[in-house]
């Protein structure tokens, strides 16, 4: 119980080593003891910019808040939102000790437990998120993140504000300040976990330092954890790279080059990302690079880090990797380590599609057809692919830039009849290079000739007489014959027809991995502007990753195959709230101050059940005044 007469005075100390002061305000109370009255510490406000004629009214707002009466008292949005910060730190200190868990509390008949409340009295405040914290800080135990950062040297005062910049990155996805305001005022995570000593904003970002430099130890520790955790055999390393853009000039990041977006965004610099995974999505390694950074000339790096960590993962793997990464180069550096291989082959081949291919899946109901053809060589296995879906997008997409390749065509021929319409027989020939370069596709299976006028105009340029377009008959039989079909090579000589293209296909997963961490995981845009911080930002979202595919996995263990956007928009309805009410006891009145979160719903109920965890872990606390 807690007697409340409280006033605001300020304390001033001096430096021992220099004549600087500093200043800050006490919150205290007058208490009696047996060397007469005293002042009593309450809390310590810090530096508050605030006049001293404001001081009794923050104090009796502070008072108020606590009583359950703030709306008899200041309509200072200033004072108001000072009070209700200082009134939230005192129940939390005064709370510490008091907590009361469920599965003791639920079904106890104690007479204690029974109360006399006015229920006209009842309020709720303080309202902040749950469920999907609950769920990221259990699977955070479960990857044992802690112990590792604290192996690493990581100060366990620092843990929670790591904590909240990964689970914050899986829930509500920004910047290191989003992320700050989010875990202070809008989400119970620090409820759940020990709250940190300090909390100021620039905490996260050296939180974000401290992380970023024992980036191999953590990566090495959640490779091995999710192996044993879940059994995995690790045959097979899927390997892709994606880029994300920067806001900003980025003067001050040297990985911050123009190149190729995946998002086409010209306009901005780029960070490459670089990912290794297992067969099952687990991630393995990572890595950041310029923007600029050519795909197959970082391959040899990954493997040599990778291995470098897990020296075990070189013995008796295959690695996938897509047209972008297989060079012959990456090839050859693979048959020296004695690993595997399954990629798609770059460049022309020589292979064509027969009526006599093996039908390796089917399904009439989604239009899915995969016919595949062996051939093989002394050293590898070449497998030609044709899909039915995948003729179905080459083919509109080299029909959609026939049509407008030849509308046009049409349209330049037609402006040499027509006034005002250039006619100079190089603009023209420009204007041709410029349409073939926009739809290559389609202006490799035509034959345009231009011819000059013998006519020349006032200033002595040649004029054009006329435009000619053909279509190559045999170029274009080839390319309607081989949409759809893609080779696959490999060294594996036992695989089955399927068993290399099924293989082949569990590249999607580094792709769903990507797609995850720039759609929920903030990995776009960029903001930062030093180099450090940009790549801190990044791996976060790397370690984000980490728990939501282990929350996924799971999941579909238990044949739920929701995605985690679907199972954070679940669980967001499943908060934790402070329950106010006034009890009288003995002619006196007392404000009880209940700290609970609410019953799980059904739907939250099954997300738990199937992640193998349980709500009845959450604490509830419990302040009289």
């Amino acid at each position: 119980m807690y007697n409340v007469f409280m006033y605001i005075k300020k304390v001033i100390k001096r430096n021992k080593n220099s004549s600087k002061k500093y200043e800050y305000l006490h919150l205290v109370e007058n208490i009696r003891t047996e060397n007469g009255p005293r002042q009593r510490l309450i809390l310590n406000l810090g530096k508050i910019d605030i006049p001293k004629e404001k001081y009794k009214e923050l104090a009796n707002y502070i008072e108020a808040v606590l009583t359950g009466q703030q709306e008899l008292f200041s309509n200072d949005p200033v004072i108001e939102e000072l009070a209700v910060k200082a009134a939230g730190r005192i129940k939390k200190n005064l709370t510490a000790d008091t907590s009361i868990n469920k599965n003791e509390d639920t079904g106890t008949e104690n007479a204690e437990n029974y109360i006399p409340a006015n229920l006209n009295t009842v309020s709720f405040s303080e309202t902040r998120t749950l469920g999907a914290e609950f769920v990221c800080h259990e699977i955070w135990k479960h990857l044992g993140f802690n112990k590792i950062m604290l192996e690493s040297g990581i100060p366990e005062t620092v843990l929670p504000i790591v904590e909240s910049l990964v689970v914050g990155r899986l829930i509500s996805p920004g910047s290191e300040r989003h992320t700050h305001y989010w875990a202070e005022n809008l989400s119970a995570l620090y409820e759940l976990s020990t709250p940190p000593p300090r909390r100021s904003l620039n905490s996260f970002y050296r939180a974000g330092d401290r992380v970023f430099s024992i980036k191999d130890a953590l990566e090495q520790h959640l490779s091995v954890k999710a192996k044993e955790l879940f059994d995995l055999p690790e045959k097979i390393l899927l390997m892709d790279l994606t880029n994300t853009y920067f806001e900003g000039e980025m003067l001050s990041n040297s990985k911050a080059k123009r190149g190729h977006s995946k998002e086409k965004r010209t306009d901005c610099k780029l960070l490459t990302l670089a990912l290794i995974i297992d067969e099952h999505g687990f991630p393995k390694y990572s890595r950041l690079y310029p923007g600029n950074q050519s795909e197959f000339k970082t391959f040899k790096e990954m493997i040599e880090s990778l291995i470098e960590l897990r020296p075990e993962l070189s013995q008796d793997r295959t690695v996938i990797i897509d047209r972008g990464i297989a060079s012959n180069e990456n090839i050859e550096y693979l048959k020296e380590l004695g690993i595997h291989y399954i990629v798609v082959s770059r460049g022309k081949h020589n292979y064509f599609p027969s009526e006599d291919m093996n039908v390796i899946k089917e399904d009439e109901k989604r239009g899915i057809k995969i016919e595949v053809k062996r051939h093989e060589s002394a050293e590898e296995i070449h497998l030609l692919c044709r899909s039915t879906k995948r003729i179905g997008k080459e083919s509109g997409i080299r029909s959609r830039q026939e049509n407008i390749f030849l509308e046009r065509l049409q349209y330049i021929k037609d402006g040499l009849k027509s006034k005002n319409r250039t006619k100079v027989y190089e603009k023209i020939l420009e204007r041709i290079g410029k349409l073939k370069g926009k739809y290559p596709k389609a202006a490799k299976l035509y034959d345009v000739k231009v011819t000059i006028s013998k006519k020349k105009n006032q200033k002595q340029k040649f004029l054009t007489e006329n435009i000619i377009w053909t279509r190559c008959q045999e170029k274009y039989d080839n390319a309607i014959e081989r949409e759809g079909c893609y080779l696959l090579k490999t060294d594996l000589k036992t695989f089955s027809d399927k068993e290399i293209w099924e293989t082949y296909t569990m590249l999607t997963r580094v792709e769903s991995a990507f797609k995850s961490m720039k759609s929920f995981l903030g990995a776009r845009p960029n903001f930062h502007q030093r180099e450090d911080r940009a790549d801190t930002h990044m791996f976060i979202s790397v370690l984000a990753y980490h728990v939501l595919h282990t929350i996924e996995f799971k999941l579909r263990q238990k044949d739920d195959y929701r995605q985690w956007s679907t199972i954070r928009d679940v669980l967001s309805s499943h908060t934790m709230a402070s329950v106010t009410f006034d009890v009288m006891h003995e002619n006196k009145k007392k404000k009880y101050h209940l700290r609970t979160s609410g019953i799980p719903e059904p739907a939250h109920k099954q997300i738990y059940d199937n992640l193998g965890i349980s709500p009845n872990k959450i604490k509830r606390h419990q302040l009289i005044i």
